[in-house]
């Protein structure tokens, strides 16, 4: 067990040592922190200045870089939710997310988050602390942060991990009265307030603190916390064929009484860290813990700018953004200053006067517009002659320039950063895309907040899992889950990731709920309005069911009346089948009808065919026993029914053709053509013709 003596002794050693190395980087730091301010001339320049009787001007462009980054990060914040891993329970991780939800917000954890990574893209880093008050709950306590800046805590110059895993120490200082470190330590009020009327002596550590470079200000105490990460082999019982194992700190008679039991059993030992912490008021040591918090790690994560651990040189290995922009800061004040003395010099560039050439010899001084110099009326021509002003080179306004351009460029900041368009028509969409592609150039700083505020997240929740169920009921509502206390559970089965910043977990479900409608999900009006946080929901809700109960109507009556047409149609097309069915039963018997008049039509033309062949048997012999006179007027009466006939057949043709094109128009059938010569009909015709020719002869 260390003695109070022993401890003050390794808080002094261990600080020495981590100061030695890290001297180089408090005043880099200082100086960059000082340039933010606006105080970015040192003393030995103000002191020229003045001798010159020059102003010290600044024209801090600095601030400006530094705010745009800040702002764009204060803007674009992200929260941190719990999202279960594969087949993980999804409802622990979603009662694990509403109450880190609830300690960031109502904790002001956000805030704390943006002011860290402030103070490290300004000194370097930062330092955000997490711990537990039990001020107000002393069974739970309320889960805090802090924010410590780069002069006001000091580690292990050797560790080379953001997580600090092998960081072997670190201290830390704060200055407060004695009310509020009694309120820190309760029970030892008296002890304390026995301490400060005591009365201290200011050492020589953490001098860069602010209450330490005010030697006559007010009377604080010095709170001190020093950590320590120390290891411990502890035994594991594992179960040598599936692998599992867990802690087994029982005496060793019952150790051997289960390996007796269990062959499959092993005891083995592993290696645990666990923190130390000693709290030190004035030079007095106040309390000794063990994990105080039972995180088995530093309360503590670094926000950090641009940190490269393998440099030797602590002022180099550990920057801030002001770092690169200083030197053109600072020769872009010399420059516009020797403008400005340039300028006003030819105000009054002075004069050259022989001796009392004047009434008034200070009159050569004044330096005012509409000024007169009363000359002596002996003074001979000549005797006063103003000084020409100097001319300021227009190559110091190009350099001016140039010096300006290389704060924003060298530090990786461009003016689509700032919004400033090459253009006055781009798109605000365009806009937008250009700054985020010029804060690519300082990538890798916005990756170290996204690490540490998962890191910070992470020992938030393990600080959860310490809360009562009480407590966790009293703030999501519900009782919480079988694997809410799992340590593993936390380790294995969820993780912490970025997601959309809202105040309430409420407010989250609901631009998911958006989101999700966006993408084609079933998420309806009713849904979005319960989920909604809008005041007077309850008769927005009402209005809602309303809408949708006359919508989904309408749609049921427009299904029943798509339901009749479509049955209409059936019908219809039923109807049409039986129709086509019906037609084409006609058209089958029509066709054999037409078969069967076919052949009438074939066995009466073989009929006439022969009655015709007797007709003209018949027709011979009766010619044979007429004489001449008779058979030139039968030709003859022949041959003019055969004209008429002829010319019968070209004006029936004629109507025909008109009859067709008449009856196309109208959609009447055409009427039946004129027999041709040739066919039976004809020749019926035409023995009708001669037997009534003969008997008129």
């Amino acid at each position: 067990m260390s003695t109070d003596q022993s401890i003050l002794q390794d808080f002094s050693e261990l600080y020495t040592d981590a100061y030695y190395a890290w001297d180089q980087f408090f005043p880099e730091a200082e100086r960059d922190l000082r340039f933010y301010l606006g105080d970015q001339w040192d003393e030995q320049e103000k002191r020229q200045l003045f001798q010159e009787g020059r102003n010290a001007f600044v024209f801090n462009r600095v601030r400006r870089n530094i705010n745009m980054i800040t702002g764009y990060q204060r803007k674009h914040r992200l929260s941190s939710i719990v999202l279960p891993v594969e087949n993980s329970d999804q409802k622990t991780a979603d009662q694990l997310s509403q109450l880190l939800m609830h300690v960031m917000n109502y904790g002001d954890g956000y805030r704390t988050i943006s002011d860290c990574f402030g103070g490290a893209i300004k000194t370097g880093w930062n330092l955000c602390s997490v711990w537990m008050d039990y001020r107000d709950d002393p069974i739970n306590g309320d889960i805090k942060f802090g924010r410590d800046p780069y002069n006001g805590f000091i580690v292990d110059p050797y560790f080379t991990k953001l997580d600090w895993s092998d960081c072997d120490f670190l201290m830390r200082r704060k200055y407060l009265g004695p009310d509020q470190v009694a309120s820190l330590l309760p029970g030892m009020e008296d002890e304390i307030h026995d301490i400060y009327r005591a009365g201290w002596a200011r050492d020589e550590k953490f001098t860069w603190l602010p209450y330490q470079r005010q030697p006559n200000g007010q009377d604080l105490m010095a709170y001190n916390e020093f950590f320590l990460q120390k290891w411990r082999n502890v035994p594991v019982l594992v179960d040598m064929e599936t692998g599992d194992f867990t802690d087994f700190d029982v005496p060793k008679d019952r150790q051997k009484l289960l390996l007796s039991m269990h062959e499959n059993l092993k005891i083995v030992e592993r290696p645990q860290r666990y923190i130390v912490r000693h709290v030190i008021v004035n030079d007095v040591v106040m309390k000794t813990d063990e994990d105080p918090y039972g995180l088995n790690e530093y309360p503590f994560v670094p926000f950090t700018s641009i940190w490269e651990p393998e440099s030797d040189q602590w002022g180099l290995k550990l920057q801030s953004l002001i770092r690169c922009m200083r030197d053109p800061q600072r020769e872009a004040n010399r420059r516009r200053s020797q403008m400005i003395d340039v300028l006003d010099s030819q105000i009054n560039s002075g004069w050259i006067a022989n001796e009392n050439s004047v009434v008034n010899p200070r009159s050569l001084f004044q330096t005012s517009q509409g000024k007169v110099i009363w000359r002596r009326e002996d003074a001979p021509p000549g005797a006063i002659e103003k000084i020409p002003p100097a001319q300021i080179p227009p190559s110091m306004f190009q350099l001016q320039e140039l010096f300006d351009k290389d704060m924003t460029e060298i530090a990786g900041i461009n003016d689509a950063a700032f919004g400033i368009a090459d253009s006055g028509n781009e798109s605000g969409v365009m806009m937008m895309m250009r700054q985020g592609a010029a804060i690519v150039n300082i990538q890798d700083v916005f990756d170290n907040l996204r690490f540490a505020q998962k890191q910070l997240s992470q020992k938030v929740l393990k600080l959860i899992q310490q809360w009562t169920p009480e407590k966790i009921k009293r703030i999501i509502n519900e009782e919480p889950t079988a694997e809410f206390y799992d340590r593993e559970f936390t380790k294995y089965d969820v993780s912490v990731q970025e997601g959309m910043l809202t105040e309430t977990q409420k407010q989250m479900y609901f631009r998911q709920l958006v989101d999700l409608k966006q993408l084609g999900a079933p998420v309806t009006g009713e849904m979005l309005a319960e989920a909604a946080p809008i005041q007077g929901k309850t008769k927005y809700i009402e209005q809602i069911a309303q809408m949708e109960q006359q919508q989904a109507q309408q749609a049921q009556e427009q299904q029943q009346i798509q339901a009749k047409v479509l049955q209409s149609q059936g019908e219809m097309s039923q109807a049409k089948a039986i129709s086509d069915i019906a037609l084409s039963k006609e058209r089958y018997t029509r066709a054999v009808a037409n078969m069967g008049l076919e052949d009438e039509r074939a066995a009466k033309a073989v009929a006439d065919r022969s009655d015709a062949a007797l007709s003209r048997i018949k027709a011979m012999k009766e010619l044979e026993s007429m004489d001449d006179e008779r058979i030139v007027k039968y030709l003859a009466i022949i041959r003019s029914m055969e004209d008429m006939n002829r010319v019968r057949e070209n004006q029936i043709k004629a109507e025909d053709v008109q009859i067709s094109a008449i009856g196309q128009e109208i959609g009447q059938p055409q009427q039946q053509p004129v027999v041709p010569q040739g066919t039976p009909e004809f020749q019926q015709q035409s023995t009708e013709v001669l037997n009534g020719a003969q008997t008129g002869l």
